[in-house]
């Protein structure tokens, strides 16, 4: 029932003239030190805590379902901070990819999503654990006595919908909430702020998978790709190619979220690019990459949305935008497909894309971005997947 982590590169382009931008019962097997040696090793975790050994500590491997999550390796390490996992213990419950969950005590904890089959190796440095703060409304009200399960830690909404946890591996993680509603699973993130509202959950009559809202966006990464360790954000123009086209603020600008009347909700994204129509091949295009780098493949570069409902977002502003995916066509190469342009106004509005409206399969997807041809002034939030469940999440990562 529960769980996850995540960081990445990438680069995009548009048609043939854009070029790359810069950037329910659980099932426990348990392993033992002392026979680790005998079988077939699956991977070799090592733990540190400020440089030294982490002795004893608890770690746990855990595969994630469409609406649970089950232990699946279960061992302490020894004395030199060492643990062999067994490949007896995953075989039967093979999945792409698994989180591996470290505890030292209370305080102390770790998770990262690893393959051990790509990397059988894996060096953790323990950290300090954190707390986890949420509201879960339906259609603006609270929703009372919902049970949310985070690892194996279980919370219980109260009156005005809130609930909390504590000692939890920092990072995000997958949360099962279940109640009259029904269950579904969402990502949630530790260590926000009061005025945070990544984890503020609305219920909705169908699932989806938020990829960004822009409440904790230092990094610059998507809130789906901080699970992974990917989904950098890129903002770019023709200038890469000599043009003259220009974005008022880049990627690392402070200016580049706005708050307060002009948000839809938190924090939401703020762009203002000057076209040049003189340069042949204009534009100007903000997006992220889903996983990882399109040259690269530490964990998954491609994503199969096939599953997906549609792509949406919330936006509003001047100008037109079309929504563009990059993906790997049948030759290995970027191929390029995208919507037809949407006018945006002065109210807020939720566009949707279905796969139909971009006329190609929503599979091996690497980008998502939203590209202007014309001067326009566009205020972003909310990205979400829908018909796509956060718990459906790593299964769907692709490998060429």
């Amino acid at each position: 029932m529960k769980v996850i982590l995540a960081l990445s590169l990438f680069a995009a382009s548009l048609g043939t003239a854009f070029t790359a931008c810069s950037t329910s019962e659980n099932s426990v097997t348990n392993g033992t030190g002392s026979n680790a040696g005998e079988t077939e090793i699956a991977g070799i975790v090592t733990a540190t805590n400020h440089g030294m050994p982490l002795k004893n500590a608890v770690a746990r491997v855990w595969i994630l379902n469409e609406d649970s999550m089950l232990v699946a390796y279960e061992d302490t390490l020894d004395d030199n901070g060492i643990l062999k996992i067994n490949s007896a213990a995953l075989s039967e419950k093979k999945a792409p990819v698994q989180l591996l969950e470290m505890r030292s005590g209370d305080s102390l904890s770790i998770m990262r999503w690893v393959d051990f089959e790509r990397s059988p190796e894996q060096n953790l440095a323990i950290a300090q654990s954190e707390s986890l703060k949420g509201i879960i409304t339906n259609n603006g009200t609270a929703v009372e006595n919902a049970t949310v399960s985070i690892l194996d830690q279980t919370a219980t909404t109260d009156v005005q919908g809130y609930f909390e946890f504590s000692g939890l591996p920092a990072g995000v993680h997958y949360a099962f909430v279940e109640g009259y509603f029904g269950k579904f699973s969402y990502q949630m993130e530790t260590g926000l702020s009061d005025g945070a509202t990544t984890n503020h959950i609305n219920i909705a009559d169908s699932i989806f998978t938020v990829v960004e809202d822009f409440e904790n966006w230092k990094h610059r990464q998507t809130f789906i790709g901080k699970s992974f360790g990917q989904g950098w954000w890129f903002i770019c123009t023709d200038s890469l190619q000599g043009g003259n086209s220009r974005v008022a603020e880049g990627i690392d600008s402070d200016k580049i979220l706005v708050t307060g009347d002009s948000a839809k909700s938190g924090s939401s994204l703020h762009l203002i690019f000057n076209i040049d129509q003189e340069t042949k091949g204009h534009y100007g295009v903000a997006g992220f990459s889903i996983g990882d780098d399109f040259d690269e493949d530490d964990l998954f570069a491609f994503y199969d949305l096939r599953s997906a409902t549609a792509i949406s977002f919330d936006a509003k502003g001047s100008g037109k935008i079309s929504l563009q995916i990059t993906k790997r066509g049948n030759d290995g190469k970027r191929d390029f497909h995208q919507t037809a342009f949407v006018t945006l106004g002065d109210e807020w509005e939720h566009f949707t894309f279905t796969a139909d409206d971009f006329d190609t399969e929503l599979i091996a997807v690497n980008t998502i971005n939203i590209l202007v041809t014309e001067d326009a002034e566009i205020f972003l939030d909310n990205i979400r997947f829908d018909g796509i469940s956060p718990s459906m999440w790593p299964s769907l990562g692709m490998r060429f």
